[in-house]
């Protein structure tokens, strides 16, 4: 019996380890369309419109899975549970996004993205300061070496394609000039590796919030995800119409205008998946493992920019991908078995 009920946890992890990769795949291909997406609208306020698309998304998803009892969650929250997902909600959009932008304006990718790769890291030891979560051996060393693959992905990228946009056509055309050149900023590279940091450190810092919601309730819930999405897009709204930011990088005509909302849609509703098996899967494996998972999406960017904007992948690419998954292998080796 006892044999038993170990070979049903391991199928159950393995089941959850594959919905984690499937929340990673579906980020991976957001970014590929965000890609597209910033030809046309400036970088805040696409974050606002996907948000508008991915509350949509959410309610189309979570109603009919509450409705019809196909999931054990409701739209039930506390008041603890309510505010450790609205801390979430500004931790991530405002904190952690607003840094991102910021250091991706007073520095180059090369430099901003392996620092905020250090994501995992942060829930790691946010996840043991505040939840007293027990790291395995086997998870700190395959935290290391996907962060590591995570590292060199994003270093290796930088030749060439990474640095493009495609268009509808498939062709490779440069990014606009405000995200594709840094902006000489006060403090230089102190400043860049500071508020890469502390875009990490939100990012990383959030879904331990999330657990300790889903802890304080009893479960997740659909109000949880459409709470922080909404917070979320409250919080840019405010902020676009603080600063009277304009929307569009340019004027768009009636080819470009149908071809950014069916991108929006998509990115939306991608969004709306990755947000629902985020918080399935932080309830189910726990923050470490959940943000683990979620640092796989760049491989799953890369498989989709091959398919979607013609980019070629290198033979150091292609190990620094065999990287990342190895260590996540690693990080869900005693889980699996």
């Amino acid at each position: 019996m006892r044999a038993w009920r170990g070979e049903a946890i391991s199928q159950a992890s393995v089941i959850w380890i594959g919905g984690g990769l499937v929340m990673a795949a579906s980020w991976g291909v957001v970014t590929v369309i965000n890609k597209r997406l910033l030809e046309d609208v400036h970088p805040v306020p696409l974050n606002f419109l996907v948000r508008i698309v991915a509350i949509g998304g959410l309610v189309a998803l979570t109603v009919p899975l509450t409705a019809l009892r196909l999931w054990p969650y409701g739209f039930g929250i506390n008041g603890a549970a309510f505010w450790y997902i609205a801390a979430s909600a500004c931790v991530t959009w405002l904190v952690a996004f607003s840094a991102y932008y910021y250091a991706l304006r007073a520095g180059s990718v090369a430099v901003v993205a392996p620092l905020t790769s250090t994501d995992p890291l942060w829930t790691a030891v946010f996840s043991l300061l505040l939840i007293g979560v027990a790291l395995r051996a086997s998870t700190l060393v395959g935290m290391a070496v996907t962060i590591l693959g995570v590292v060199l992905i994003s270093r290796w990228m930088e030749g060439g394609a990474g640095a493009m946009a495609g268009p509808a056509d498939g062709a490779m055309t440069p990014l606009p000039a405000d995200l594709a050149r840094p902006v000489a900023a006060p403090g230089g590279a102190l400043l860049v590796v500071s508020l890469s940091l502390l875009a990490a450190a939100g990012w990383g810092f959030s879904p331990v919030l999330i657990q300790m919601a889903e802890g304080a309730y009893g479960e997740p819930s659909a109000f949880m995800m459409l709470e922080s999405q909404l917070i979320g897009m409250l919080a840019l709204g405010a902020f676009i119409a603080s600063r009277r930011a304009p929307l569009f990088t340019r004027r768009l005509t009636g080819p470009a205008r149908r071809r950014m909302t069916w991108l929006l849609l998509a990115s939306g509703a991608l969004e709306a998946l990755f947000s629902v098996l985020f918080y399935l899967v932080i309830d189910e494996l726990g923050a470490v493992l959940a943000m683990l998972l979620s640092s796989t999406a760049p491989v799953f960017a890369i498989a989709a920019g091959m398919l979607l904007l013609k980019e070629r992948l290198s033979a150091r690419l292609a190990l620094a991908v065999a990287l990342t998954m190895a260590g996540v292998l690693i990080a869900t080796a005693a889980r699996l078995f």
